[in-house]
């Protein structure tokens, strides 16, 4: 019988995320406060370069959509955001105006490893 090969020691960064790991991100955002509040003008430039900055300091970040936004416009933004996100961020979810980001880090350097969750 062929033996698998063994994984590399380089760290392979997860194309999505699991439902267990989007579980337990959720759970570690419970807590935490809106970094990022998106004003009437939608993600502009200078917003999208805050939300890259908040989540190479925070791993994990909430973001909050404006006040007055309907269900297609939450859709619309949430859409935007993700294809203008950074390699390895990752959408976890969004609760009514708040959306859940997380970047995935270096094992080494990281807060909150997907591995581990």
């Amino acid at each position: 019988m062929k033996e698998a090969p063994r994984p590399s020691k380089a760290h392979r960064y997860a194309e999505q995320l699991t439902s267990q790991q989007r579980s337990a991100l959720k759970g570690k955002a419970h807590h935490l406060k809106p970094v990022v509040q998106v004003g009437a003008q939608g993600l502009s430039e200078s917003v999208l370069i805050e939300i890259k900055n908040a989540l190479q300091t925070h791993e994990l970040i909430k973001l909050q959509l404006p006040g007055q936004t309907d269900a297609s416009e939450k859709k619309d933004a949430l859409a935007e955001l993700e294809e203008s996100l950074p390699e390895r961020s990752f959408v976890v979810g969004r609760i009514g105006r708040t959306v859940i980001l997380y970047l995935e880090k270096n094992p080494e350097e990281a807060l909150c490893p997907l591995k581990s969750l």
